[in-house]
């Protein structure tokens, strides 16, 4: 299994990857864009590009990684040559804060003293956190699976349970020796081990780990009495509920969940296996942002701002900036990241993150004047007199905040970078960077 590893934008040849311009790689990457129906890798004439895409991308017996350049260890140089130690290190340090990130983002259980010893074995992303799944659930199911009792609903020539005469007298009216009955059973077949057995049996069928494959096949052996549906969907998702006999489950179910999320899966022509498990980074930082903040509100926040609440766009009602004439329609939805509300509902602050690169040189730097129109609709609309823009700082970057005010208006504009090159498993430094940046926001006019 050759592994080839880019940070998110980076250019590699097909000379250098040793691949000619009519690559079979080259042809599974261009089904897999349009299976995905976004574009996970730019394909040139010459050369691959990767996008804001990070995760793993496996095509037959090549595997290709591409992290995000939120590296952190000073020995490390994500731009160094691929064989080089340096990058080795970039790969390492952006690897651990990839899954921290991911701990944050969708309430994984991530452990230090699981992620060290990983991390030296140069396996790819994908294959660790595999293991790390693989490993709570082996660990889990030891002790037993989860057991619960499930209806069933069946047609037996005995009576169990409640008889659905109505629904027999629908469907066999003239049968007499049979009984459409429900009952409950106490039974390992519960929708929380149906995703386990899914999530289990398509690793099984994408790992190239020894070790990985060794601990799937045991869970899958333990699960054998349990139904494989096939495919999981939304629904099958929100179907599992947690109780306090189950809680100790829902970290490993919040894993499985995430590789479903995440994955597009198709079997290409003759033997080889096509396969992507990544992520959008753009919306990647903005949950990243918004479960940070919440987490350490009391941290992060100014003082007088105890009573605060914060609110993603996809809680609440929606909100459109104008109405079209003359059947009054409402038009342009408006979808503000976060909006920090004050007593009686009142908005005091929005929050737009945006993955982009700022440039202190520049007059406005860098900063879009699509993104300034943006936050001033949010403001004149829900009357907030604060708007902030996020950005990641990246190398050599802006690393502080400018203030703008809106010209015969009380309206301020912050925009502010955060690092995320450092170890996200340490929060104080990024604690006091935002701090630092709230603070900046609430000497501007009154809350």
């Amino acid at each position: 299994m050759a592994t080839i590893t880019l940070f998110e934008h980076q250019k590699r040849s097909y000379s250098e990857l040793g691949w000619g311009q009519n690559h079979p790689a080259i042809e599974e990457l261009e089904r897999l864009n349009e299976a995905s129906e976004v574009e996970l890798v730019h394909l040139g004439h010459k050369q691959l590009k990767a996008t804001h895409f990070v995760g793993v991308i496996r095509i037959g017996e090549t595997t290709l990684q591409i992290l995000p350049k939120i590296d952190f260890d000073r020995a490390g140089d994500s731009d160094a040559a691929a064989d080089s130690r340096p990058y080795q290190v970039a790969i390492n340090s952006a690897t651990r804060n990839l899954l921290y990130l991911l701990a944050y983002t969708h309430d994984l259980q991530v452990k230090e003293q699981d992620v060290a010893p990983l991390l030296t074995q140069r396996s790819d992303w994908f294959e660790l956190l595999t293991r790390l799944l693989v490993m709570n659930l082996h660990q889990l199911m030891q002790r037993g699976l989860e057991h619960s009792y499930v209806t069933v609903e069946e047609t037996l020539p005995v009576m169990r349970g409640r008889w659905q005469l109505e629904r027999q007298l629908t469907r066999r009216p003239h049968v007499r020796h049979l009984f459409d009955v429900v009952y409950d059973e106490f039974s390992s077949d519960t929708p929380l081990n149906r995703v386990f057995r899914f999530v289990v049996g398509r690793l099984l069928l994408i790992t190239q780990d020894v070790n990985n494959r060794r601990l799937l096949l045991d869970i899958h052996e333990w699960l054998a009495g349990v139904y494989n549906p096939g495919d999981i969907s939304q629904p099958d998702l929100d179907r599992v509920h947690f109780t306090r006999l189950n809680e100790h489950l829902r970290p490993a179910f919040n894993l499985a969940r995430l590789f479903i999320e995440n994955s597009t899966f198709q079997l290409s022509s003759g033997q080889r296996h096509t396969f992507a498990f990544v992520f959008d980074m753009n919306r990647l930082f903005e949950e990243f942002v918004y479960r940070f903040v919440a987490q350490y509100q009391k941290r992060i926040l100014p003082q007088g701002w105890g009573d605060v609440r914060i609110r993603a766009q996809s809680q609440g009602k929606t909100t459109y900036l104008a109405e079209r004439l003359p059947e009054h329609r409402e038009v342009f939805r408006l979808c503000p990241d976060l909006l920090f509300e004050g007593p009686f509902n009142k908005p005091i602050l929005i929050l737009d993150t945006k993955y982009k690169q700022l440039e202190a040189n520049r007059r406005q730097l860098n900063v879009s004047e699509d993104d300034v129109y943006q936050m001033l609709a949010y403001a004149t609309r829900l009357e907030c007199p604060k708007t902030l823009i996020l950005y990641p700082a990246w190398a050599g970057s802006l690393r502080n905040s400018v203030t703008f005010q809106t010209l015969g208006h009380s309206n301020y504009l912050v925009v502010a970078t955060i690092n995320l090159r450092q170890p996200l498993n340490c929060p104080d430094d990024l604690i006091s960077q935002l701090a630092s940046i709230f603070r900046e926001v609430s000497h501007h006019g009154a809350i």
